[in-house]
């Protein structure tokens, strides 16, 4: 689906060992990492989105596990983008595993609480999106659980648009909560490079001829 040259893959100095497959952006995909680009050029993090929730009596351990699983089942979440250089249009690189996305921080001797603790965690999270993503780089996508107390956490879910919509982001929690509670989930999952291969075998002209009209 790259179309690309050994040349052209030689060029991309990409580890052919870690790389599972090559494909196009999507058209939508293409303007956001456009934008993604020219914000970054300023200093800006368009497109990272972000969920912050409290959340009781987690286990760390099995959720991270939980979602290591779900990282490994979807193609998507183990997603870099590739632009310029020798490449005609950009390019999303299928890695075949990447870091854990979870990680945790213990504020229990910290001593905050009431407004105080609230602003210390708002403060994080503008942080955490501030960070943005290294859009080469997979995973694009950054889980972080704070620990308040006995069985308390702030979770604090940041993620590049260019990876999940909305419904799609709740497809996503709902598969790693059941995974998390020990439900089988069975089937395998969508590719979306099904789907970017359906895209290339359109008839553009025919769908502007349709929506002119």
């Amino acid at each position: 689906l790259a179309g690309l040259t050994q040349a052209q893959l030689d060029a991309l100095a990409l580890p052919a060992r870690e790389v599972e497959d090559l494909y196009p952006l999507s058209p939508m995909q293409q303007g956001m990492l456009f934008h993604a680009l020219e914000g970054a050029a300023e200093g800006e993090t368009p497109y990272v989105t972000q969920l912050a929730v409290d959340v009781e009596g987690v286990e760390e351990e099995r959720f991270a596990a939980a979602w290591g699983w779900v990282t490994a089942r979807h193609a998507v979440l183990r997603t870099g983008f590739l632009w310029g250089g020798d490449l005609t249009v950009p390019l999303q690189a299928v890695w075949g595993r990447v870091d854990d996305a979870v990680s945790v921080l213990d504020w229990r001797e910290r001593g905050l609480a009431g407004d105080a603790l609230d602003e210390a965690l708002r403060t994080l999270a503008r942080e955490e999106r501030a960070c943005g993503f290294d859009l080469a780089r997979p995973p694009l996508q950054r889980v972080l659980l704070v620990r308040l107390g006995p069985g308390r956490h702030r979770l604090i879910w940041t993620s590049h648009h260019l990876l999940l919509d909305g419904w799609s982001s709740a497809r996503l929690v709902g598969e790693a909560l059941g995974r998390y509670r020990g439900a089988g989930i069975t089937g395998a999952p969508g590719r979306y490079r099904d789907y970017i291969a359906w895209l290339a075998r359109q008839d553009g002209a025919s769908s502007e001829r349709f929506w002119r009209g």
